[in-house]
């Protein structure tokens, strides 16, 4: 029998190598940032950890429209009815997948 001490060393030693289970994440060539989808394509918000854009409606699971992807600093999408300004910096950290 393990003394108590040795006991509290190797409670939590399994819990290192299960790791987080991660959501939301896809497998190799499924996703693609925000900015590389093409205008007019539809996708599906994978992952977005930027609370502000949340806010404005591009939460995970949402379907979303490319409108204009040209050579400038900002994307426009369309969520449902809205339509927004999205700078190319954060939009390269949101994930998506093309419908």
């Amino acid at each position: 029998m393990l003394s108590r001490r040795n006991r509290v060393r190797i409670r939590g030693w399994g819990r290192k190598f299960s790791g987080r289970k991660r959501h939301g994440v896809c497998k190799a060539g499924q996703c693609i940032p925000l900015d590389q989808l093409p205008e007019g394509n539809s996708a599906i918000v994978i992952h977005n950890n930027n609370l502000k854009i949340i806010e404005r409606g591009l939460y995970l699971g949402v379907l979303i429209t490319m409108f204009r992807n040209d050579f400038e600093n900002n994307v426009v999408v369309a969520v449902g009815d809205a339509r927004y300004v999205i700078d190319r910096r954060i939009a390269g950290t949101i994930k998506v997948k093309v419908v």
